[in-house]
């Protein structure tokens, strides 16, 4: 059993992130914030990174592991980013 989570697709999605295409061996999330763009990507080898861009400047990147839901909410939250389930548009 692998010591790290990833967040699934279906989360995600509930979190308002969109699904793009990506690389081979990555899964890319992206959401609008109140002022750029909240990115996660997910690699095959249990890594995940964030990244947010402010105005075409990188204002945050965060890459390793974590090891369950709770704390990759915890992570979100840590960064400003929500991590709640978004309300239907």
């Amino acid at each position: 059993m692998p010591s790290y989570y990833q967040p699934p697709d279906q989360l995600l999605r509930a979190f308002g992130f969109t699904k793009y295409s990506a690389p081979p061996k990555q899964a890319r999330y992206s959401r609008p914030s109140a002022c750029g763009q909240e990115t996660v990507v997910l690699y095959d080898d249990g890594e995940l990174t964030l990244l947010e861009a402010v105005e075409s400047q990188l204002l945050y990147s965060f890459q390793g592991r974590v090891a369950s839901e709770a704390e990759f909410r915890v992570l979100l939250r840590q960064v400003n980013w929500p991590a709640e389930v978004a309300a239907p548009g």
